[in-house]
């Protein structure tokens, strides 16, 4: 068997690994406008050309151009590209017939992505398609020249920029600049993110509380700090029974094999993993000798162990454990742990995020770059980072400011996210229910958990879903989602529909109808 880690990864992988992992979206949104949606309409008209844009003077910016655009998939827009200083990459677009409101989406990973590339135009377009005016930025930094987390290696300036402050100076710099160019302040603002994305969403209800009216947060990696320990640990656990990719669809028979019929229905999905109770050491098949494609020596039922049991400090749980059916196997035949926990060459995606976490973030204001991973004591150093925590961590469940502003927001996780750990999500959703009262927690945020979904899309359940029109339904005619139809799509075909329910209630099998079809069921507190 292959070692699964690699001591030193070259510039030229790091790069590869950053843009794998630089853009998480769910790619949904917009994908359910009604016909004749109101907010599509667009009355609002220029009051200036655009390029008129490139002499004004807007506060921080110090580089503006603008460009009228006519082609391609979108309606006529005015295309303004800035920096805000010291190095903020943004796109403002500006649609000929505007809706009035602001649309801002957000960045994956350690962000730095550049703000053309195809995923990040299609999100673009998707949203002046509706009349939105549309917003993105790159948080200060580009990957091609600081991969991952190399950005923040002795540069405070850019990790606060990274953090939170981009986002709040962009969506002020094209509110000011709609003010000019259309004579008129967005009436509505909305915020589109998942995994740091949705870190920003939530950083923005708690730092800048005024700065959107309706938020939508994917996967947000809410405990950042946590998550990128966890990623560590994670690694140090397969280093002591490293696994092959031929053993991860065994894996992933046995927990389906013991856990699926645990919600009342075997459909191939696990709805709440903690319901649960596999057992390596009795559930998966031992190896009488040498490891193999079908069976676990003693070291990997440890790690697999060791991984589900989370980190662990004086004896106490401090981070949860890897979930049960989050090794479970896509459309495609890849399981969820492939490439994210297991693999076959060179570092696993987490690890690479874990490890230029602790070499350029971990222990500010020190710098560790000399830092090896494997010796990396987490127990020892778990205090330590207390300085990135308050810097980076989002998970402030004080809600109330953004609540008086009259803010909705939509949360969203996937059961069997291999890149961020599911209940970070549901835990912070539980301590905002116990601070502010679970009936006033719901009446303006509420968290759907999407069974069989990986990394905020794909995997083995309905994974495409549009998020943002329910927001703004819910922002502007205060009728707040009961639901949300999420649909398993492969080649244009729909495998299967479940609704997503507002946590913490589950989509409830009615008894009779069809499995695969959402109708069938419905949203209730789980018995």
């Amino acid at each position: 068997m292959r070692d699964n880690f690699r001591g030193v990864v070259g510039a030229a992988s790091l790069l590869a690994l950053a843009a794998g992992t630089a853009h998480a979206q769910n790619r949904a949104s917009f994908s359910e406008v009604p016909q004749g949606a109101w907010f599509s309409f667009a009355p609002v008209s220029p009051a200036m050309d655009c390029a008129s844009i490139e002499r004004l003077a807007l506060d921080e910016v110090t580089f503006l151009k603008a460009t009228a655009v006519d082609t391609g998939d979108a309606p006529a827009f005015c295309r303004v590209e800035g920096i805000i200083r010291p190095e903020i990459k943004f796109e403002i677009a500006l649609p000929n017939t505007w809706n009035r409101r602001l649309y801002m989406f957000g960045n994956g990973g350690y962000a730095g992505r550049d703000l053309s590339s195809p995923q990040r135009v299609a999100n673009r377009d998707a949203a002046v398609k509706n009349g939105f005016m549309s917003v993105q930025q790159n948080t200060g930094h580009d990957e091609r020249t600081d991969p991952l987390g190399t950005f923040a290696d002795g540069n405070l300036e850019k990790l606060v920029d990274y953090s939170h402050r981009a986002v709040h100076v962009t969506v002020n710099t094209a509110k000011a600049l709609a003010e000019v160019y259309y004579s008129d302040r967005p009436s509505y603002s909305y915020w589109d993110g998942c995994s740091t994305g949705g870190r920003q969403g939530l950083m923005s209800a708690q730092r800048y509380p005024t700065d959107f009216d309706g938020i939508v947060a994917g996967a947000p990696v809410l405990e950042f700090n946590n998550t990128q320990l966890w990623n560590v640990y994670n690694a140090q656990q397969l280093l002591k029974g490293p696994l092959s990719y031929d053993q991860l669809p065994v894996l992933a028979k046995a927990v389906m094999g013991k856990c699926d019929a645990a919600d009342g229905l075997e459909d191939g999905l696990i709805t709440d993993p903690r319901q649960c109770n596999f057992d390596p050491a009795t559930d998966l098949p031992r190896c009488e000798g040498a490891a193999g494609e079908t069976c676990f020596t003693d070291d990997q039922i440890a790690a697999v162990q060791g991984l589900h049991d989370g980190v662990i400090v004086d004896g106490e749980q401090v981070y949860p454990g890897v979930q049960w059916g989050v090794e479970g196997i896509d459309t495609n035949g890849n399981s969820g742990w492939k490439a994210w926990m297991v693999t076959e060459e060179g570092q696993s995606r987490q690890l690479a995020y874990g490890e230029t976490y602790v070499q350029n973030i971990a222990l500010l204001p020190k710098r560790g770059t000399d830092i090896d991973w494997r010796s990396f004591d987490i127990p020892a150093n778990f205090g330590d980072v207390q300085m990135a925590r308050d810097l980076l961590d989002a998970n402030q469940p004080h809600l109330s400011e953004f609540e008086r502003q009259g803010g909705r927001m939509i949360s969203y996780f996937g059961w069997s996210d291999p890149a961020l750990n599911p209940m970070m999500g549901v835990n912070y959703y539980e301590d905002v229910r116990e601070t502010m009262g679970a009936e006033r927690t719901s009446a303006f945020y509420r968290l759907f958990m999407a069974p069989g979904m990986f990394h905020c899309r794909a995997g083995y359940g309905p994974d495409s879903f549009d998020a943002m029109v329910p927001l703004i339904k819910w922002v502007e005619t205060g009728e707040a989602p009961e639901q949300i139809v999420a649909r398993q799509i492969k080649d244009g075909e729909t495998l299967r529909s479940r609704p997503l329910c507002p946590y913490p209630q589950v989509a409830r099998y009615s008894g009779e109808g069809d499995e695969t079809d959402a109708s069938s069921f419905k949203c209730a507190l789980p018995e």
